[in-house]
């Protein structure tokens, strides 16, 4: 099984209820599940949040809405540990798609995957040129995640994505800046 997760707290200080921000006329979060469903690869998407209106969008647009705990949507809470919670149980492939990356298209996504199947190793997307991930994509395998795997190590394998579609939003600039590309290029 490939299980597509977005984890959409709802704490964010820097842009306040960014996930739920409309961008080109659907939140933020929705873009995520969008192209995930557009994917050759995902067979289930999962939002966890805990921001009910997040997870309302979620069961709106047919993904799975699981409520994450509240010590796991804390400011020190890790990624790692909310992704496990996402997962549970499942055995196969995870791609983790950040809702602060709403430029990402399937393709990025099915690339990034498809580099992690065809090399079994971890991968995730960077924008063409640099040297650490953009926060669009990431793969690996659940089991590899219970063995405590990292994307941040060196066995990743970074996957080119346009800068066009690179942008990660945290601020109110990030997201005038995605804004802007959209309305030139995916509107």
């Amino acid at each position: 099984m490939i299980v597509g997760v977005i984890l959409a707290r709802a704490g964010s200080k820097r842009l306040p209820g960014k996930n739920k921000k409309l961008i080109a006329g659907r939140p933020m979060v929705v873009w995520s599940i969008l192209e995930a469903q557009r994917s050759r690869y995902i067979d289930e998407i999962i939002v966890s949040s805990d921001d009910h209106d997040v997870l309302e969008l979620a069961n709106e647009h047919g993904a799975v809405a699981l409520l994450r705990p509240p010590y796991l949507s804390t400011d020190t809470a890790t990624s790692y540990a909310a992704l496990k919670h996402a997962i549970g149980n499942l055995q196969g492939s995870v791609v983790l798609l950040q809702p602060t990356s709403p430029l990402r298209i399937s393709d990025d996504i099915d690339h990034c995957f498809n580099t992690h199947q065809t090399m079994s190793v971890p991968a995730a997307t960077a924008e063409v040129g640099k040297t650490v991930p953009n926060g669009a994509v990431y793969c690996g395998t659940t089991q590899w995640l219970e063995d405590g795997g990292n994307w941040d190590t060196q066995d990743t394998k970074l996957v080119p994505m346009p800068a066009a579609r690179s942008v990660d939003i945290d601020t109110l600039e990030d997201f005038e800046k995605a804004q802007l590309i959209f309305e030139e290029n995916r509107a």
